[in-house]
């Protein structure tokens, strides 16, 4: 059934918004990213967005955060409004900056799904996702930086598993 809503809800806290949010999304639509920060922080995020791209996660992304906002705290997705806030150090290093900003995007994928988006199964279910876009992303790039910095966060995540 094709949704006649054509305007995503400006914050998603009733059960209704989460349906016309869901319903929105599933007949196509896409937010147009909205960047909130200095110069600096808003040229990382556009270089993350296009590893985001590379790695083919971009439309995927852009269903799920609608705005993404420099702080000085700590990195979290706002649920009610589709935004991240992130901290610009988190992107000092450009590829885990990235895979975060994916994590947190399934997160909200989670969220309007009405699943569990935080705890234990949440954040198992979300850093898989990390994990698998850190692969794909190794698979798909040409440029031996980027698939360096996937072999190396894989392995710092991954060590700890292995018993």
């Amino acid at each position: 059934m094709k949704s006649t809503l054509k305007k995503f809800p400006e914050y998603i806290r009733s059960p209704e918004d989460l349906d016309n949010a869901r319903r929105l999304i599933e007949s196509g639509y896409r937010h147009r990213l909205e960047i909130r920060g200095s110069g600096e922080f808003r040229r990382l995020i556009e270089e993350a967005l296009s590893i985001i791209d590379e790695a083919g996660y971009g439309d995927m992304f852009r269903a799920y955060i609608r705005r993404i906002e420099e702080v000085d705290g700590f990195t979290q997705l706002r649920e009610a409004e589709a935004t991240l806030w992130i901290c610009k150090y988190v992107l000092s290093d450009i590829v885990s900056g990235a895979s975060v900003m994916v994590q947190k995007a399934y997160q909200m994928k989670r969220y309007l799904e009405g699943k569990p988006y935080y705890g234990p199964k949440g954040e198992m279910w979300t850093t898989k996702k990390r994990f698998e876009f850190l692969r794909k992303l190794r698979d798909r790039t040409k440029r031996s930086w980027v698939k360096q910095q996937c072999e190396r966060l894989l392995r710092e995540w991954e060590e700890p598993l292995v018993i």
